[in-house]
């Protein structure tokens, strides 16, 4: 039998591809297996580099080192590879190289024979990406279940609900390990360990109510393995968007409720009382009207006693004080209805701190006035708005025993005014704050104070549509803030 013709039978008759190539890489004869797979006519190959024709730039070192080594060795050699057919497509092979020497036993060239496997490494490659997509999508899915159990934990604190959140999103995305998030809610923050922004970020506004609220991100590290987001894990980031905005609305419309309840109970409790202390106001305000009289015309007796007239004397003080305790019962029953006008606000607060300048210079106190001279008339009872600062002035002196600095300021904003009054006193300690406007709560002694200044102080504001709020701290002073609705303003000071 001719060699060639059995050469050639044998080549065409084995189930592969079937190559023969010189030690330098050249192709020297193929089969028809290696035209089909590759498009390629044997004729456009012959005399070619294999690795200039079959592999990609970046392979072709390796893949010629790993053939000059093959080539050393007189065993058959095995090992998995890929060409690059002509159109572009990849083709996938299990190779098996043998050396061929001539009669002196000389390597001149190497037989390769290779099984064409490109389905079975693409359906491999496909059951990956689906145990990799099943192994992402459980990642998600366990963070989804660990925020819906967040929902419910309604006993927790807001701080520990987005702690928790922003501890839950990192392992749910592909580089957990380099994966950070930071979770923005008014002048919070909450973030992972190491935050810091990169070229790949999630990134999305929280707005709670038509409200922006403040912002989620989250950020994969520049260098990590695999950079980016999946599509599933784009949609993850905005359903937890979502959970938040739910977790916050609900948190807060939650929280204002138990305020409004709070309120509802206070203003009742507040009613009962107001109730009673004008009944007590009007069965008391009679007969001490009556020995207040007549203690004032004992005095005018001729020749009084020096000890009858001391002690007639402090019936009258005496008197007098129980009389300015029964004026804030009335008022804070709402018997003294306030009587509006409109007045200058600036003028109306140094008329009050006139009446309270000789406590002051008794008590080495100085008074700082900062007026704002573009404030608008207001709408308001002028003897109210009086006792409001005289009320909040003397409270200041009488907190700073040892002397200070009483600092009285108004300012316009937006055409609302408003009233600052600041002591540089001991300040108050958080229970004690909380209890400032509870009609009968004093920390004074008993003949120093009634506990109605700010309970009727409050009734004040509120009644004018204003609002107070009170700041302070032990050793650090306290700052009390009166605003009042620009709305009540005089028609002759509009523009």
């Amino acid at each position: 039998m001719n060699l060639q013709n059995y050469y050639d039978t044998v080549m065409e008759l084995t189930h592969g591809i079937v190559v023969t190539l010189d030690l330098d890489g050249g192709i020297i004869h193929g089969n028809s297996e290696l035209e089909h797979l590759s498009g390629y006519h044997l004729q456009e190959l012959a005399g070619r580099d294999w690795f200039e024709v079959f592999i990609p730039r970046d392979e072709r070192d390796m893949a010629r080192r790993a053939l000059l080594e093959s080539v050393h060795g007189k065993d058959i050699t095995a090992f998995a590879g890929r060409i690059r057919a002509k159109d572009g497509d990849t083709v996938y092979v299990n190779w098996n190289l043998k050396p061929l020497t001539d009669s002196n036993g000389e390597i001149v060239s190497l037989l390769c024979v290779g099984q064409d496997v490109t389905d079975l490494v693409l359906r491999e490659k496909g059951l990956l990406r689906e145990r990799f997509t099943l192994l992402e999508r459980n990642k998600e899915l366990n963070c989804l279940y660990s925020l819906s159990q967040l929902m419910g934990e309604i006993h927790r604190t807001m701080d520990d609900l987005l702690t928790q959140v922003v501890e839950l999103l990192p392992a749910a995305f592909q580089n957990p390990e380099m994966t950070y998030a930071r979770l923005r809610i008014g002048h919070k923050i909450y973030e992972t360990p190491g935050f810091e922004e990169s070229d790949f970020m999630l990134k999305s506004d929280l707005v709670v109510n038509g409200d922006k609220r403040g912002s989620l991100s989250v950020a994969v590290r520049n260098d990590a393995a695999r950079p980016g987001f999946l599509e599933d894990e784009k949609d993850l980031f905005t359903t937890v968007v979502q959970q938040v905005v739910i977790l916050v609305s609900k948190r807060e419309t939650r929280l204002a409720k138990q305020e409004l309840e709070r309120q509802l109970r206070q203003s009742d409790r507040l009613a009962k009382i107001g109730q009673f202390s004008a009944g007590v106001a009007h069965e008391i305000n009679e007969p001490l009207a009556n020995i207040l009289g007549f203690a004032e015309l004992a005095l005018q007796t001729p020749d009084l006693p020096e000890q009858v007239a001391t002690d007639l004397n402090n019936i009258v003080e005496s008197s007098l004080h129980a009389r300015e305790i029964i004026r804030k019962l009335m008022f804070f029953g709402r018997q003294l209805p306030p009587q509006p006008a409109f007045i200058d606000f600036n003028d109306t607060v140094e008329q009050a701190l006139r009446i309270t300048e000789s406590g002051a210079r008794r008590g080495d106190i100085e008074i700082v006035r900062d007026y704002d001279r573009s404030l608008p008339k207001i709408l308001a009872d002028p003897q109210h708005m009086k006792q409001v600062v005289v009320n909040l002035v003397v409270n200041a002196i009488q907190a700073m025993t040892g002397g200070g600095i009483v600092t009285i300021r108004t300012i316009g904003h937006e055409s609302d005014a408003y009233l600052v009054v600041e002591d540089t006193g001991p300040g108050m300690p958080p229970d004690v704050l909380k209890m400032i406007f509870t009609p009968f709560f004093t920390t004074k002694d008993v003949d120093k104070g009634s506990g109605l200044g700010l309970s009727v102080i409050h009734g004040i504001v509120k009644a004018h549509g204003g609002f107070i709020q009170v700041e302070s701290s032990p050793d650090g002073g306290t700052r009390v803030e009166v605003a009042f609705p620009c709305h009540l303003r005089d028609p002759e000071d509009e523009p």
